[in-house]
């Protein structure tokens, strides 16, 4: 980030009152009655911030509405007065941003102006359109048991959220209602934090700019630190066009700022090997636990800087993580390492030895891995807020977060990952019903990463150098190149200089809100422009052996050969929307938007390869564009919100909308030249000569996908704390990218294609129960049942359509289909009793808290083996399904106590003259394991003066220690076929930008017990 740019962007802040309004400010709406229920006109609406003292006035209109904006969330005092009605107070109003809350107050007929009533809290029953989705306070995020305190935690408590298995380009997000996992977007402080890029294993782009800006062990730590973080809010569905520039899940980070009164607090968080258990495939080997070290320091201080006027906050955190891995594998066993030719040997000597049985003739042998691999972050920001006048605020945020990480075995492999943003926003409220925003923000990603021969080295390995240049007959091959070497379903050996992966962006977010009468106004303009950066250190190349029994015959090896590459794409995406949220009558709210989407086609610097329709064949074209220039991305939005009663306590509402996905995805293929990673991907001949090639295009004309959203929710209030909710979601999506491979009439040739053939389906009934803090519990359970189906789930996969395919004969269930979820959090703090009552003196001040997670299983796509054409194609070739065979078969001694049933499954002989054949067996057919886990927290809270405190707690992550197993291999060349071979944290990610959350860190591994002491004032 240029010091000039840096410069530029303070004085634009400065002087800038462009209309905007980020989601960092909330607007407080309703309705002023009398005893009659009869409209109050002229009461005064005086808001509060309990914090800052800040105060914001309204008058009430006909009809009694009145809406209050440019409010920051927090904690509210809200004041109701008229001259002939008793005065009415309301404490503790919490206000959020994102979404209007609406709150009624009934006046009563009082001749005496200094009668005051005090009111509870209502339920929170705050919106006011079809949006669905939830929201957390800092409260709610110290009464919950979070894992590492993670924002994953938090989205598995919205109905319709699921933490997915991690695959490259979307490294183990969450799926939303359907939608692909790397159409979630993230915003912090109402700017877009998708600047995120990957590396490792191979070099890529493939989650940049769809993804948000994840730490180097695949946490959203990078984001914010949770002690800077006042609001988490998730948007499942929404009718608001103010959201939506990708169709997954809006989800939206406000950070803390400081108030009149200095506050803060320091905690430690600690896990250690002596206090977890053993994983189930280590224990059952005999072996004893792998070391793990988790220790997180968070560090926050806010306060004035000149009172009223100037304020700060600033936050730091340092994660420190040692984790074990566990899992296992096939591998070459010892007696197939003494046949092997001697330029051979070398290469196979380099993974492990077995330490397990022989896996019958075929070459194998079992194998426990057991390691174990350090990671780090360092995250710290700065916030300063200004008021310059009682109408005109600024701030400013900069947040810079490195992050290393070591994974892979043998090699290890080095990444290093920053993550640095500044955003800066001016709010001016014209009037009280007109409110003037403006943001913007410049940040980047940066990634490098290279492999070495151990933990301690920092230089580059260069085992596989000499021994491939001896294979490949080519002795140019220097230790800067990067080398891999695979051998299908043993895995491989990457030694060299991946090089570095950066991406930058540059956006602005402006709004105007503008109330009248009974309509609420709002525009908006968000212009973002992405740079997506590839420096490779030098060429690289892979070699793939199908088999262990294919070692001896290097002839039938695939090599894949990419040159050096040191390119750049720049993307700009540009949205305006415009919304009137129309205060019908006392019950009925319709929101109404249209939201447009402009996203040219990038300047290419090499000219691209486009499918011609007429021949068949693709043609270099020197002028063609990505995809060609529109401008009719339409996306309008309705929804509608009425209260069934006078009470407001029951509401019905519906909506639906369309959305666009964003063209990031798809443009950065250009710098990464296709899904192959550019690769020229051939056999070797008897004198390493290359036979074959596959060639990478683009189908013409592409376009944005598009998804419409629909929803219809009931929601009904109990008491002052209880919301119960029931709702249906559904959407329908077209034009999603696949990218298919297909022969030609040239036997030896392959056509790789990007194109819009992928579409989805998606249907849920959802539930949701919240209880808001009374009597000292607070509760949330989350329920969904749904079915998602598409013929492709994710961008990054390559497909088969060729000879016996069709991308319709892949419709089924999507990849990430759940058809049965339940989250339920719980917490209870026991009230303080009489010092003379021995049970208070014993509970008084302690909690218990609780999170259960439980849900179906994800399908499985069974395939003949995991490697066609030495490439991984997520379709193909699935096998036959024989007629009377159960899929699954009791086995007392599997992980899981079954297995799939081998005789279930026949491979099809491939006709003549064709790389394979498609059978009978549908795509995900079998339902994987499912997953039940319970978290356990026991807290004491010791309060030392009026403001300060210290809080110990001890969480137990699966407290039970109930195992919950990754899915079974599926590749029936496999020894291990039928088989789970790790725990489920294992699957669902394993630590890096391009492969998940670290599993220490994720559900569904073995007992893992954190204590933690926060001091805080």
């Amino acid at each position: 980030m240029s010091p000039g740019r840096l410069v530029a962007l303070l004085l634009l802040c400065w002087i800038s009152l462009t209309p905007a309004r980020a989601q960092r400010y909330a607007e407080l709406v309703g309705q002023i009655l009398d005893p009659s229920e009869s409209g109050i006109n002229g009461a005064v609406v005086t808001v509060i911030d309990e914090d800052t003292g800040f105060r914001r006035q309204a008058l009430s209109e006909a009809g009694g509405m009145y809406a209050v904006g440019s409010l920051a969330p927090g904690s509210y005092k809200i004041t109701v007065r008229k001259e002939g009605f008793g005065t009415v107070v309301q404490f503790g109003v919490k206000l959020t941003g994102a979404a209007p809350i609406r709150l009624d107050f009934r006046l009563p007929v009082s001749p005496f102006p200094d009668s005051i009533t005090v009111v509870g809290t209502a339920p929170s029953l705050e919106r006011q359109d079809a949006s669905t989705g939830g929201q957390f306070d800092i409260d709610d995020l110290a009464h919950l048991p979070l894992n590492a305190r993670g924002m994953l935690t938090l989205l598995e408590l919205i109905p319709g959220t699921s933490v997915v298995p991690a695959t490259r380009g979307d490294a183990g997000q969450f799926s939303t209602n359907g939608m692909r996992a790397n159409t979630n977007y993230f915003t912090v402080d109402g700017v877009s934090a998708n600047v995120g890029v990957s590396a490792g294993g191979l070099p890529a782009q493939s989650s940049g700019g769809a993804l948000p800006a994840l730490s180097a062990f695949g946490s959203l730590d990078s984001l914010i630190s949770t002690e800077a973080m006042e609001e988490f809010r998730a948007q499942t569905s929404t009718t608001v066009a103010e959201f939506g520039r990708m169709p997954g899940a809006s989800i939206a980070v406000s950070s803390r700022a400081g108030s009149d009164q200095f506050h803060g607090a320091t905690s430690l968080r600690w896990r250690n090997t002596a206090l977890a258990a053993n994983d189930w495939f280590a224990n059952r080997q005999g072996d004893g636990r792998a070391p793990l070290h988790y220790e997180d320091v968070a560090q926050s201080l806010g306060g004035p800087v000149k009172r009223h006027r100037t304020f700060f906050f600033l936050s730091f955190e340092h994660i420190a993580l040692n984790e074990p891995y566990v899992w296992e594998q096939p591998v070459p066993s010892v007696n197939i390492r003494g046949v092997l030719l001697p330029t051979v040997q070398p290469l196979v000597n380099l993974f492990p030895l077995p330490n397990g049985p022989l896996l019958g003739a075929s070459g194998y042998a079992d194998w426990l891995g057991q390691i174990d691999r350090p990671a780090s972050l360092t995250s710290g920001s700065a916030r300063i807020d200004q008021a310059l006048t009682p109408r005109i605020t600024l701030f400013g945020r900069y947040s810079d977060s490195p992050s290393a990480n070591e994974f892979g075995t043998p090699e290890v492999n080095h990444l290093h990952l920053r993550s640095q943003s500044l955003t800066l926003g001016v709010n001016a409220r014209l009037s009280a019903r007109s409110v003037l925003d403006f943001r913007v923000n410049e940040s980047q990603s940066t990634a490098n990463s290279v492999w070495t021969e151990s933990t301690s080295s920092a230089t580059p390995s260069c085992t596989l150098q000499p021994l491939l240049s001896a294979i490949l007959k080519d002795n140019a091959l220097s230790c800067d190149f990067l080398l891999r070497f695979t051998i299908n379903g043993v895995g491989q050996v990457v030694t060299g200089n991946e090089g570095e992966r950066r991406q930058r962006q540059f956006q602005t977010v402006q709004t105007a809100t503008l109330e009248r009468g009974h309509h609420a106004l709002k525009f908006g303009v968000d212009y973002r422009r992405m740079l997506a950066i590839r420096r490779d250190a030098a060429n690289s190349y892979g070699l793939t052996a199908s088999s262990v029994l294919q070692l001896n015959n290097p002839t039938n090896w695939w090599l894949a050969s990419l040159a050096a590459a040191d390119e750049s794409v720049a993307v700009q995406e540009l949205s305006l929307w415009a919304q009137d949220t129309w205060q019908v009558n006392s019950r009925l709210t319709v929101a109404a938007g249209l939201r447009w989407e402009f996203s040219p086609p990038p300047p290419l610097s090499a000219p691209q390869s486009f499918l011609n329709y007429t021949t068949g064949v693709l043609t270099l074209e020197p002028n063609k564009e990505l995809w060609p220039l529109t401008y009719g991305n339409f996306a309008p939005r309705l929804g509608m919100a009425y209260r069934l009663d006078k009470d407001g306590r029951t509401v019905l509402r519906a909506g639906a909308g369309l959305y666009y996905d964003s063209s990031v995805s798809l443009a950065t293929d250009v710098i990464n030249q296709g899904p192959l990673n550019g690769a020229n991907l051939s056999t070797l001949g008897s004198n390493s000569a290359f036979v074959g090639n596959i060639t990478y295009g683009f189908a013409p004309n592409l376009q944005l996908p598009r998804v419409i959203q629909w929803n219809v929710s009931l929601e009904h209030g109990f008491g002052s704390h209880d919301v119960v909710s029931l709702g249906y979601i559904g959407s329908t999506a077209s034009h999603l990218l696949r990218t298919d491979m297909s022969d030609t009439a040239n036997l030896n040739s392959y056509v790789v294609l990007t194109t819009n053939l992928a579409g989805s389906d998606y249907d849920a009934m959802q539930f949701q129960y919240r209880r808001h803090v009374a009597a000292g519990l607070d509760a949330t359970a989350s329920y969904a049942w749904s079915h998602s189906l598409d013929n492709d789930s994710s961008d990054a996969f390559l497909l088969w359509s060729g000879e016996g395919a069709s991308p319709a004969g892949d419709h089924a269930s999507s990849d990430f289909d759940v058809r049965q979820s339940l989250t339920t959090a719980l917490s209870y703090t026991f009230p303080a009793r009489a010092a003379h009552n021995p049970m208070g003196r014993l509970l008084g001040g302690w909690g218990i808290e609780t999170i259960l997670h439980a849900r179906t299983g994800f399908p499985i796509t069974v395939l003949d083996s995991e490697d066609v054409t030495g490439l991984g194609l997520a379709n193909a070739f699935r096998p036959d399904w024989v007629y009377g065979q159960p899929l699954w078969i009791a086995d007392s001694s599997a992980p899981g106590g079954k297995t799939l049933n081998p005789a279930a499954f026949a491979a099809v002989p491939a006709p003549l003259g064709a790389v394979g054949a498609q059978g009978t067996l549908g795509r995900n057919v079998p339902t994987g394991f499912g997953m039940w886990q319970l978290d356990l927290a026991l807290k004491r809270e010791f309060h030392i003066r009026e403001r300060f405190g210290i809080e110990l707690r001890l969480d137990a992550f699966n407290a039970l220690n109930h195992p919950n197993f990754g899915d079974p291999v599926k590749f029936l060349d496999s020894p291990l076929f039928g088989r789970s071979t790790s725990l489920l944290n294992m699957e669902l990610g394993t630590g890096s930008p391009g492969s998940g959350l670290a599993p220490a860190l994720q559900t569904g591994g073995p007992r893992e017990v954190q204590v933690a002491i926060r001091f805080h004032f």
